[in-house]
């Protein structure tokens, strides 16, 4: 599950249920006298709030999202630990840790974790004197196991027949790579039609900015420019996460002097606005005009070599791309120190 996907997840209706269920059940367990139930139970509440109240900082998702991970391998060896002990109680728990592995950790390792528990699992329920209850609870759990894999390989089969058709990331709000080659053809299309101008701006945050960026930060800094991208782009304009900390632009009805003016005020925009530990973070464009016969690899691969080109040479500045090793440059000289 991607972090976009688990912020919305914690966010979300059912997991206030599911946190609320907790808690009662946490409740009517220490009733009726079910002691280690209880606490296991107070425990998942207590993760479940508190993830909730860290994950409202996004800087505390990726972070957020490893607590969990890790919570659910430790309830599993909780409940080894208790069905070695003879606890009848902790059966209950073979029927939920195998589907909480499931929802926190990737198909391939989760299937290998649940493989692995499984196995040491079933070898406790056999150590029961009583053969009959054994080779039952057994039968029961492989019956449970068989039905929980093939839901969640049916779930891990329609997550990937829709990830096509997904075309914004939940936290950036830019489009995905995925639909830029269709949007761009058709852009490149209409404008030889219409005989208007087209333009694209690679974008990316300066080297020296990201060096001093830890993981997180990094990813708290594409968020925020992706939503200031979304806040001041034209509405017929569109933008996509290119690489991990790149967006590509692409601007109708624009030549390619108007967008180095449009690059040139985002570039500012972004220095004003984000900053990490009082450093202002700064970005560098590379700009490419429609030229004929440009199809859209080769008028984003220009845009990609323009901006390659001024993070190589510098920081916190656009080019235009040039067929000549002549590149113009638009840097306001008051805005010309990088962070």
């Amino acid at each position: 599950m991607s972090q976009s996907d688990h912020q919305l997840l914690i966010h979300s209706k059912p997991y206030l249920y599911a946190t609320g269920l907790s808690s009662a059940l946490t409740v009517l367990a220490f009733s009726y006298g079910q002691l280690i139930a209880a606490a296991l139970v107070g425990i998942l509440s207590s993760l479940l709030v508190l993830n909730y109240f860290k994950s409202r900082d996004k800087k505390n998702v990726t972070e957020s999202f490893q607590w969990f991970k890790y919570s659910s391998i430790a309830l599993a060896v909780l409940t080894l630990f208790g069905l070695s002990q003879g606890l009848d109680a902790m059966k209950t728990w073979l029927y939920f840790v195998p589907l909480l592995i499931f929802f926190f950790f990737e198909f391939k390792p989760a299937l290998m974790l649940v493989a692995g528990f499984s196995l040491l699992a079933l070898h406790q329920l056999d150590q029961t004197n009583n053969i009959f209850e054994s080779t039952q609870a057994s039968l029961n759990y492989l019956l449970y196991l068989s039905m929980s894999c093939s839901l969640v390989y049916l779930r891990e089969l329609r997550r990937k027949q829709l990830k096509p058709l997904r075309r914004t990331d939940n936290l950036t709000k830019a489009a995905t790579r995925e639909h830029l080659d269709d949007d761009l053809t058709k852009e490149i299309q209409r404008s030889e039609r219409e005989g208007s101008e087209l333009s694209t701006v690679s974008m990316a945050i300066d080297s020296i900015c990201l060096s001093k960026l830890s993981d997180k930060e990094k990813d708290t800094v594409t968020i925020n420019i992706g939503k200031l991208l979304h806040n001041n782009l034209r509405l017929f304009d569109s933008y996509y996460l290119w690489e991990l900390h790149e967006f590509l632009i692409v601007l109708p009805h624009t030549s390619s002097v108007q967008a180095v003016k449009i690059a040139n005020a985002l570039r500012i925009q972004i220095k004003k606005s984000i900053e990490v530990k009082g450093e202002k973070i700064t970005i560098s464009a590379g700009v490419a005009g429609l030229n004929i016969g440009d199809d859209s690899s080769s008028l984003t691969y220009r845009a990609t070599q323009a901006l390659k080109n001024t993070l190589n040479k510098s920081s916190n500045r656009t080019q235009i791309y040039r067929e000549s090793s002549n590149v113009d440059e638009t840097i306001p000289p008051e805005d010309a120190k990088p962070c």
